[in-house]
């Protein structure tokens, strides 16, 4: 088959850039698929995801829309966006002649309904729609797409009008070592820096969660624009000594199974995969149960414990009941490494191929 995927920025270090990449690779080498990555925005910064020898990347080099507090000439500049994008795109899809086009992130979806060619259109979900500031025009997208794929249940019932909606979770790759000593007292917490994560939330609770144990410590892996911000608002606390920003790391896998205790207070998500790792590493997470994919990872009382959305009391409750219980943590922790396990690769990526063999045999009996 003759596979497109259209993403937004083949340059950011994203979630989706990952998984993208990581679908496009397999898809190639080990299944012999023609696959093409379309890269939309112009953008100099270094790859990080890479690509096999088998899988071309096409950049349609589009500027970036201007930035403005005017709203005319930033709607004006949109607008001027997306035509060349639109442009551009169709001329090297009539090039391709593909099968069928993955549409991944937010322009993605945009882009779908004005993509004129006879390959299957499928939107690739990441961001849940009822996040997702655009998601007013993504009514064009639900009645061209020849099919919606979201992350969760939650976010898959927002398309209401769509031909056929599916949940594909993404994947972990196979995990090389579990927490095996609950004693030790250090929580983690991991994400980008960013308001959507809450970390300053965590931070807050963390403060009497401190109290209670003092000789607990939180580790906060991850980077983004609230550094600093979060900075400060550990020192104005006095948690110097009890929180600590640690940074992005690129082997978080390895790092999960030196804590015995997760934690998640994220505002909102697509679907949280540093709760997915955190779980298959063996430790049992306190969340609170936002939109989406806390419910459908963490079940209460047995790989973990989900909290009220925004509810500080009882999470801060929650975490101080995990802390008491060195064998609460080890019994939670031993059925998260089974709920982990439902989001192995080999588990997950069968589903992709069943609708791409259902193409290909459509496409063969025409």
């Amino acid at each position: 088959m003759n596979i497109i995927y259209v993403i937004e920025d083949y340059s950011e270090n994203g979630g989706v850039e990952r998984i993208v990449s990581e679908k496009a690779n397999t898809l190639s080498t080990q299944y012999k698929n023609r696959v093409t990555l379309i890269s939309v925005y112009s953008d100099n910064r270094p790859q990080h995801y890479k690509l096999e020898d088998g899988v071309d990347l096409i950049h349609l080099d589009i500027p970036f829309a201007k930035k403005t507090n005017n709203p005319l000439p930033k709607l004006l500049s949109r607008i001027n966006t997306m035509v060349m994008a639109i442009v551009r795109l169709n001329k090297v899809i009539r090039g391709l002649n593909p099968d069928i086009i993955f549409f991944a992130t937010t322009l993605g979806a945009i882009l779908l309904p004005f993509c004129l060619t006879k390959a299957r259109k499928i939107y690739e979900s990441h961001l849940a729609r009822n996040f997702n500031p655009f998601n007013k025009l993504f009514i064009l997208t639900e009645l061209k797409a020849e099919r919606v794929i979201c992350l969760t249940s939650g976010d898959a019932k927002q398309f209401k009008y769509a031909k056929k909606v599916e949940i594909i979770p993404n994947y972990i790759n196979d995990v090389r070592s579990y927490t095996d000593y609950y004693g030790v007292r250090k929580a983690i917490a991991v994400g980008r820096l960013e308001l959507q994560k809450g970390f300053d939330i965590l931070i807050d609770c963390w403060k009497d969660i401190s109290s209670q144990y003092p000789d607990w410590t939180l580790d906060i892996y991850g980077d983004g624009s609230c550094r600093e911000t979060l900075q400060r608002q550990i020192t104005s606390l006095h948690l110097e000594d009890k929180v600590k920003l640690c940074g992005r790391c690129n082997n978080i896998m390895d790092v999960y199974p030196h804590y015995s205790l997760h934690l998640m207070t994220s505002r909102y998500e697509g679907l949280p995969m540093t709760l997915i790792e955190a779980q298959a590493c063996g430790l049992p997470s306190v969340v609170f149960d936002f939109q989406y994919g806390a419910s459908d990872i963490v079940t209460n009382n047995h790989n973990g414990l989900i909290i009220e959305q925004g509810n500080t009391r009882l999470f801060t409750e929650a975490v101080i009941r995990m802390m008491s219980s060195e064998s609460l943590r080890k019994a939670y922790g031993k059925n998260a490494i089974e709920t982990g396990r439902r989001y192995y690769k080999e588990n997950i990526f069968n589903k992709w191929l069943h609708i791409i063999n259902e193409y290909d045999n459509k496409k063969n009996d025409r």
